[in-house]
C-alpha cells in the first residue's frame, strides 16, 4: 500500500493485520473499500508485475516494478507487521477452509509445503516481504503480538493522530462463516479437491489458543518451513 499523501510504504503480509492497517489508512484519505485504487490495493492481473493482489507486493517489488520512484522509496516511511510463523500457520489452517477438509497434523506435513511452493506469494516466509539479497529495505517492522502499541510507532512516525485499528477479517480465522464461504470458493471450484470431501477428517480441537494444536513434530515442521522468520525476526513457539 502506498499513501503519497503521508509518505507511507505499508508491507502487506498476510495474515498479519494488514487488512486492518488498510481500512485505516482508507478512512484517513476518506475513501471507500471500491475506491482503494490511490492507495494501490487492487486485484492484478499481470503475474510479471506482482502477486495476484498488490497489497501483497513485496519491499523490493514497488521499485523494481515501477509502483513508485526510488526516491520517493527512500524518503517514505516504510513499515510492515509480522506474526509468529506457527500462529500464523493456524491462522492459515482456518483462513481458506482448511480445517474442513484436514486435520492440522495433515495440514503442515503435506498441504503447507506445498501451498509454500504454489503460492509464496501468500503463504511464504514473512521475510521475503521486507529482505532483499539479506538486506531489510523497511523503517519498521511492527509485530501482530502486541499490534496496537507497534501501531502508535507508525502514527508518531508519520505525525498522525494515534488511534486503534479496526478489526478486520476475523470471521475467517475463528473458522465460522467467512471460513465457510472462502471453503467454497477455493475448494468447490476445484474439481481436483472433491473427493477429499467423501471422508472428511477436519479440525478436532477448535480452540482459539494456536499452542492447542501443535505436538514437538508439528512445532519442529514449522520451524523448518519458516526458518527465515524465525531466525530474522528471533521468534520462538511461545512468542
Amino acid at each position: 500500500m502506498v499513501s503519497h499523501k503521508y509518505n507511507a510504504l505499508f508491507i502487506h503480509v498476510p495474515k498479519a493485520a494488514g487488512q486492518s492497517v488498510e481500512a485505516f489508512f482508507l478512512d484517513l484519505h476518506g475513501l471507500e473499500w471500491e475506491e482503494r485504487l490511490p492507495l494501490l490495493l487492487t486485484p492484478n492481473e499481470a503475474d510479471k508485475i506482482g502477486p495476484p493482489r498488490l497489497a501483497h507486493l513485496h519491499a523490493g517489488d514497488y521499485v523494481r516494478q515501477y509502483f513508485i520512484s526510488q526516491e520517493d522509496f527512500d524518503r517514505y516511511f516504510k513499515f510492515g507487521f509480522i506474526r509468529n510463523p506457527w500462529s500464523r500457520a493456524v491462522s492459515f489452517y482456518k483462513f481458506h477452509g482448511h480445517q474442513h477438509l484436514m486435520s492440522f497434523e495433515k495440514f503442515v506435513v503435506t498441504k503447507l509445503p506445498q501451498l509454500i511452493k504454489e503460492e509464496r506469494w501468500f503463504y511464504g516466509p514473512q521475510y521475503d516481504f521486507f529482505y532483499v539479497n539479506g538486506q531489510n529495505k523497511v523503517d519498521f517492522i511492527g509485530k501482530f503480538e502486541h499490534l496496537q502499541d507497534d501501531f502508535a510507532k507508525v502514527c508518531e512516525a508519520l505525525q498522525i493522530p494515534v488511534q486503534s485499528l479496526p478489526h478486520k477479517n476475523k470471521s475467517a480465522q475463528k473458522g465460522g462463516l467467512g471460513s465457510l464461504k472462502k471453503f467454497g470458493n477455493r475448494f468447490i471450484k476445484r474439481p481436483e479437491t472433491w473427493p477429499g470431501l467423501i471422508s472428511i477428517s477436519g479440525d478436532k480441537i477448535k480452540s482459539k489458543d494456536y499452542r492447542d494444536y501443535y505436538t514437538p513434530k508439528l512445532i519442529a515442521a514449522v520451524e523448518v518451513l519458516y526458518k527465515e522468520d524465525v531466525t530474522a525476526f528471533d521468534y520462538s513457539f511461545e512468542d
